[in-house]
């Protein structure tokens, strides 16, 4: 029986000004494919705003119709085990909740795109270490200073003021392989960090939105790792990380047949008719299941604060 009836892919971005009203790379695009639908919508958005306020449409409208969702953006959606130890977070919550708490406190992300996300990170550096060096987080652009980030890697393990070392990946990334990047790393090519930084206050604003929270729940932290995350009917949403490597040769094999096809919106294409098609052959709900040969103390640690990306096994 498939676990969804619709599916909306997200590929995320952290730029610091709106993007151009011609649709283009490296802006935020989401993918939305119905289960036995014919073809898979492709949303260009300027800003992180409107994506918000579009993917709240989409799920408002998706609710009414009682579907039952999958919902994946392009970013971690935690940090490796510690951080909000690190912190000296209150545990009035679970590490995972208080870490994004914490993140949208800090994080101002304007209407136009205008946020502090390189601030954010030197910030959470200092308060992290007590010896002044840096880290963990690091990568800023060339010609910038920013308190407390530094442009390079660090090293890892990094040492803390309140005890625990932070590592440089989560248990997921070790599995994905070497193509992926640490979460600390919040500039450069390929780096995920920025985006984090400004899509999970973004992702806790939709997850707990008053008229969408009751159906809402977030793939492992709230669902635990289960090969049925859903409920057999809707309304009913569920937030999973996503890597888009995941179908990375589908993507190759896509916009060279298609030449004209930006390469964010041919991912979200491709991630839609990916889960689509498993879903369909009931054979999605593995990947939402117990990763292979993790013990019982790692799965404890993904679900209360790392999380894990949705199709690395």
């Amino acid at each position: 029986m498939p676990l969804f009836d619709a599916y909306l892919f997200v590929d995320w971005s952290a730029a610091g000004r709106p993007g151009p009203r011609r649709s283009r790379s490296d802006q935020i695009w989401i993918g939305e494919r119905t289960r036995g639908g014919e073809r898979t919508s492709e949303t260009y958005c300027r800003t992180r705003h409107q994506a918000l306020l579009h993917l709240v449409d989409r799920l408002r409208a998706h609710g009414t119709a009682a579907r039952r969702v999958l919902l994946g953006c392009d970013f971690a959606y935690g940090y490796p085990a510690g951080f909000a130890a690190a912190l000296g977070l209150e545990d009035d919550v679970p590490p995972w909740r208080a870490i994004w708490r914490d993140i949208g406190r800090r994080i101002t992300d304007s209407e136009n795109n205008a946020n502090n996300r390189f601030e954010v990170a030197g910030a959470l550096n200092v308060d992290v270490r007590a010896d002044g060096q840096p880290g963990p987080f690091w990568g800023r652009p060339e010609r910038r200073d920013v308190a407390g980030l530094p442009r390079t890697s660090p090293g890892y393990p990094c040492p803390t003021a309140r005890g625990p070392c932070l590592t440089k990946y989560r248990l997921t990334e070790l599995r994905a392989g070497p193509r992926i990047c640490s979460p600390w790393q919040t500039c450069h090519t390929g780096s995920v960090g920025g985006q984090s930084l400004t899509g999970i206050p973004r992702l806790a604003g939709l997850r707990d939105h008053p008229e969408l929270t009751a159906w809402s729940a977030v793939w492992p932290f709230e669902t635990g790792f289960t090969p049925t995350p859903s409920p057999a009917a809707g309304p009913f949403f569920v937030h999973a990380e996503i890597w888009p490597s995941i179908a990375r040769q589908c993507v190759v094999e896509l916009t060279r047949a298609r030449p004209g096809l930006i390469k964010d919106q041919a991912q979200v294409r491709v991630l839609c008719a990916w889960a689509e098609r498993l879903d369909r052959a009931d054979e999605l709900g593995p990947f939402f299941a117990t990763p292979a040969a993790l013990t019982a103390d790692a799965v404890r640690t993904c679900i209360t604060e790392e999380g894990w990306i949705l199709g690395v096994h």
